[in-house]
C-alpha cells in the first residue's frame, strides 16, 4: 500500500496504519515533517518515507530533507503509484 500524506495531522493516520511493506510518499504540507528538526520528524521512523522533490522545492526546504528520507520527482510518483497496487491519500 502506498500512503499519500498531505498534511501534518494525517501523518499520524498512516503512522498508526502503515506496516513495514507499505510506502509512504509525504506531498503538499506533510514535506516539512522530512526535515529533520522538525517535531514530527520522529514519526517517519520504522517506515519507508519518499518526499516530492517539487513540493519540498515549493516550500524552500528542498536541501533540508533528511537523507533517510528519498527525494522523488512526479515521474517518481507515478512509478510509486504503479509498483503499489493499492495507495490512500490521507489529508
Amino acid at each position: 500500500m502506498l500512503f499519500i500524506v498531505k498534511t501534518l495531522s494525517a501523518l499520524t493516520q498512516a503512522q498508526a496504519l502503515a506496516s513495514h511493506s507499505d510506502a509512504v510518499l509525504l506531498v503538499e504540507n506533510a514535506v516539512y515533517s522530512a526535515v529533520s528538526q522538525h517535531h514530527a520528524f520522529p514519526q517517519l521512523k520504522d517506515m519507508t518515507v519518499w518526499v516530492l522533490s517539487e513540493d519540498a522545492l515549493a516550500r524552500g526546504i528542498e536541501s533540508r530533507v533528511s537523507p533517510s528520507v528519498q527525494k522523488v520527482d512526479f515521474d517518481g510518483f507515478v512509478a510509486l503509484t504503479v509498483q503499489h497496487e493499492q495507495s490512500i491519500t490521507l489529508e
